[in-house]
């Protein structure tokens, strides 16, 4: 795509110079309106924030794209779970249909489409379950909505980073360490939502995807010098289960090694999911990669078997946020058996680094958690 050229740099055609020296005087604009929001906020005289009365749990990220933030709601969900907490989940419900607050899941069953929830919130009440799932622009809205049907003693606010409206008692960034900040630019010239120095709010950072980084003790120096203060776990997004589509029929995830794949996909980061199969011994033969949460239509899957056929392709592989946005119509138990078939690969995100300090951090005894005389160090 055309703005991943200009944010690579790689390519130097005057058409993409004149491009990126107008988006870099929108960035600078755009970076004055986040500073003098960020300003007011701060000084509670034209935006205020406001506290719920229960302990809520933001976990956000400072660059767009697929960072991880999903599969890291899910485990702290799980986690709060297990110490018998009762936990709520609110987002915005990026690209959802309709407005206000929504109940998508009550934790037993998904209440609405998931047009109506938003890619993620409906992932999430697939997935969790005794979690329930609510949806709104205003994230203080939907807190008090939650507060008030499921009384739950820990909300996490997903994708909350920039909700500065909602105080927290603990902000979570996630950092992709394989792309952790693009060019270092603000949108639209890059891929930053806020400057650097906005990590100062963080209590906690998340590094993701660290096998795949080239740059991670330059990272977590970084990071150091931003925000002394800030804890920091280190993930590793691993295969989880291979299933075919349509079934709950499982496949050793040995079953990809040999074998000629084609891969579908419409993520923030397409290059670490392709490498995962490659992890896994597939020999991608095709890909095909559409913007994030892209909505499938029918045309775009039988573009996708004709272009796996077209390279000699074994299969398809997709993920599991990809499928929920497959067409509502499609029934993939009618696909004829002439098709190539279509296999969807779940993840799921180990803590490699920091474990102990998560658990601390999240349960208010970080004090308890003695910093390493290198805090940003792998442990």
């Amino acid at each position: 795509m055309v703005w991943e050229k200009i944010i690579a740099q790689r390519e130097q055609t005057w058409g993409l110079r004149l491009l990126r020296v107008l988006l870099g005087v929108l960035s600078v604009l755009y970076g004055v309106a986040v500073r003098i929001r960020i300003l007011a906020y701060r000084s509670r005289l034209l935006l205020r924030d406001f506290r719920l009365p229960t302990k809520v749990i933001s976990v956000g990220n400072i660059a767009v794209g697929g960072t991880g933030k999903t599969p890291l709601v899910m485990v702290l969900a799980e986690c709060f779970q297990r110490w018998g907490n009762r936990v709520v989940i609110i987002s915005r419900g990026y690209k959802r249909k309709g407005k206000g607050v929504v109940v998508v899941s009550d934790g037993r069953r998904i209440l609405v489409d998931r047009e109506r929830a938003g890619d993620e919130p409906y992932l999430f009440g697939l997935k969790l379950k005794d979690v329930p799932v609510i949806v709104g622009e205003s994230r203080h809205l939907a807190g008090w909505v939650a507060i008030r049907d499921f009384a739950p003693d820990v909300l996490l606010v997903d994708d909350g980073f920039q909700h500065l409206k909602l105080r927290r008692d603990l902000d979570i960034v996630v950092i992709d360490g394989s792309n952790p900040f693009g060019n270092g630019t603000l949108l639209p010239r890059g891929i930053l939502r806020e400057p650097l120095s906005s990590l100062k709010r963080a209590h906690l950072f998340c590094l993701t995807r660290v096998d795949q980084s080239h740059q991670l003790e330059h990272l977590r120096v970084q990071l150091r010098r931003i925000n002394p203060n800030a804890r920091l776990i280190e993930t590793v997004h691993r295969p989880r289960r291979l299933r075919t589509l349509g079934s709950e029929q499982e496949l050793p995830l040995a079953f990809l090694e040999g074998r000629k794949i084609f891969a579908l996909s419409s993520l923030g980061n397409p290059d670490s999911f392709e490498r995962t199969l490659e992890g896994l011994g597939a020999e991608i033969v095709g890909h095909a990669r559409y913007r994030d949460h892209h909505d499938y239509t029918a045309e775009d899957l039988k573009a996708a078997w004709q272009q796996a056929k077209d390279a000699g392709s074994e299969g398809i592989v997709t993920t599991e946020k990809d499928v929920v946005r497959f067409p509502s119509h499609f029934d993939p138990l009618a696909v004829p058996p002439d098709e190539i078939p279509i296999f969807v690969l779940e993840i799921k995100l180990d803590i490699v680094a920091g474990e102990e300090v998560l658990t601390a951090v999240m349960r208010g005894r970080e004090h308890e958690v003695q910093k390493p005389s290198r805090m940003l160090a792998a442990s």
